[in-house]
């Protein structure tokens, strides 16, 4: 009977602690550095148009009237900043060949002096697309354009966080694009109302081996959308960018479709999500659920970012979840899901695993997402 008793004094202390632990994890705030990683970023279901769009900047074609408009953009930090001071808006559709973007940027003063083709756009005001076909946080695809037309495209083996090294020759072959401007461009004597932005991306150009780059609509991309803006003044002839007391530059501001949290659109596992329909526009509309792995991912993304800080401070990596922040721990249900790191001299590599051992994750140091 003693021991009975005993038995059940020691389950009840365990329970008790599983209990206390639990209420502990849950009483763990997130620390700033990843809140904005755990906002669930946009998303956006392309429909598919039976006839190829004739691109020549202008929107009110019928096809485009099918579909549906993007949330206004925001400040690239989201609600650390004011909302924009002017809208802009995007919209997408698909066929065989094309993944078509229209965009409208509304402006009182259109301005754009860069003239050749790959000069640094966002030096004037632009727009931009950002394309992770593949959904891996690397091998992505930059597009920039300012309202006179010029642009800027490049293809980024990796983030500039791993490297500097961004393919600045690399073209779209294929690509289609054409600027409509209601107002005047270059002339601050007069108010305009906007530019529109028209563009057909070969799926072909955003391939990779083989493959025709044709979407899969069991699958996402990701992708995003910037506008780099400027604050000027009409003076003598020509807009001029503003400066600060001590004579330098202020600062662009960068609004985006789904706000990544940080001053960088170099972030691509914060892009926002593009699911590809089946159905026409216009026919029929198609629910958007987000996959519970990347709901996941996130867990491996926040872990990246502290291996990375750590490193920086202390010249190594961890394998010590603790020595990360325990907050990490409340990122997912301990009873579903373990977490463990195991580290080398110069590398490491996180893993999350399924208790039931179905699901298995891992990040590297190179933030490279495997198991998906």
């Amino acid at each position: 009977m003693k021991r009975i008793l005993t038995i059940v004094a020691f389950a009840g202390i365990l329970i008790s602690c599983q209990t206390k632990n639990k209420m502990e994890t849950d009483k763990i705030s997130i620390k700033d550095d990843i809140k904005a990683l755990l906002i669930e970023p946009k998303h956006y279901v392309c429909y598919r148009t039976p006839e190829a769009i004739e691109i020549d900047g202008k929107l009110d074609k019928a096809a485009w009237a099918k579909a549906q408009w993007t949330d206004l953009f925001v400040d690239i930090e989201g609600d650390k900043k004011p909302l924009p001071t002017q809208n802009t808006k995007v919209k997408m559709l698909w066929d065989t060949n094309y993944l078509y973007v229209a965009a409208q940027l509304d402006e009182e003063h259109i301005w754009a002096y860069l003239e050749h083709k790959d000069d640094v756009v966002y030096h004037d005001n632009d727009f931009e697309i950002f394309i992770d076909p593949d959904n891996d946080a690397k091998n992505y695809f930059e597009f920039e354009i300012n309202a006179r037309q010029t642009v800027f495209d490049l293809f980024m083996p990796f983030p500039y966080r791993h490297s500097t090294f961004a393919l600045h020759n690399w073209d779209f072959k294929g690509i289609k694009y054409a600027v409509h401007i209601d107002g005047t461009l270059n002339n601050g004597n007069d108010k305009d109302r906007m530019w529109t932005v028209e563009i057909a991306i070969p799926f072909s150009d955003v391939s990779f081996g083989l493959d025709n780059g044709r979407p899969n609509p069991d699958k996402l991309w990701r992708i995003n959308f910037s506008r780099v803006q400027w604050d000027t003044r009409w003076e003598n002839g020509k807009y001029v960018k503003l400066t600060d007391k001590d004579g330098k530059t202020l600062p662009e501001h960068n609004w985006v479709w789904s706000p990544v949290g940080a001053i960088s659109m170099h972030m691509p596992e914060r892009y926002g999500y593009l699911k590809f329909s089946t159905q026409q526009a216009g026919e029929g509309k198609e629910d958007f659920v987000l996959p519970n792995e990347e709901k996941l991912k996130r867990v491996l993304w926040a872990v990246f970012y502290r291996e990375e800080a750590y490193h920086e401070k202390n010249k190594k990596f961890t394998a010590n979840i603790s020595e990360l922040g325990n907050d990490l721990l409340s990122l997912f249900d301990q009873k579903l899901y373990k977490l463990n790191i195991t580290v080398g001299e110069t590398l490491y590599e996180a893993k999350l695993q399924s208790t039931d051992g179905k699901v298995k994750m891992y990040i590297t140091n190179e933030g490279i997402v495997k198991g998906v």
